[in-house]
């Protein structure tokens, strides 16, 4: 399968109106984003919905895989929750590539609120075979790691 990026990921699409507009930076090694998600991304009242809290944690890992130049996509993504994420509070959220094996890159990321983690994730990145920012998607590709 080829990847097409038409800039609508509703974490970080400029071209999609109704997602979190997060704005990237580095900071040494870190990818960091630093934000509020609204109340209407909750899922108990104040409270941000876990899958929201996973993507952030995917999307800063993600973006530190592209920050060093590779095209690849999530392969595993593991959360660890330790406090609810509050709604329309600031945020941190950390991420770094700490390991490449073959075609895996193994990342890690944190989000902070109020001084404190909230979340901790690992994930296992895969690069692809193909990449493209055009609109023409063909064929199959396999996320195994060969």
């Amino acid at each position: 399968m080829e990847f097409i990026d038409n800039d609508r990921c509703f974490l970080c699409g400029s071209h999609n109106p109704h997602g979190i507009p997060l704005h990237f930076s580095k900071e040494g090694e870190d990818t960091v984003i630093r934000g509020t998600v609204p109340w209407y991304f909750q899922g108990f009242q104040g409270v941000v919905h876990g899958g929201i809290v996973a993507s952030l944690l995917d999307e800063v890992m993600s973006h530190s895989v592209k920050k060093e130049g590779e095209h690849a996509v999530t392969g595993s993504l593991e959360v660890r929750y330790t406090r609810p994420c509050c709604t329309d509070l600031e945020v941190e959220v950390r991420g770094r590539v700490t390991r490449r094996s073959g075609r895996a890159l193994e990342t890690e990321s944190t989000i902070t609120q109020g001084g404190e983690v909230i979340a901790r994730g690992k994930a296992v990145f895969v690069r692809t075979k193909r990449h493209s920012t055009s609109p023409v998607s063909q064929g199959r590709e396999s996320f195994s790691e060969e």
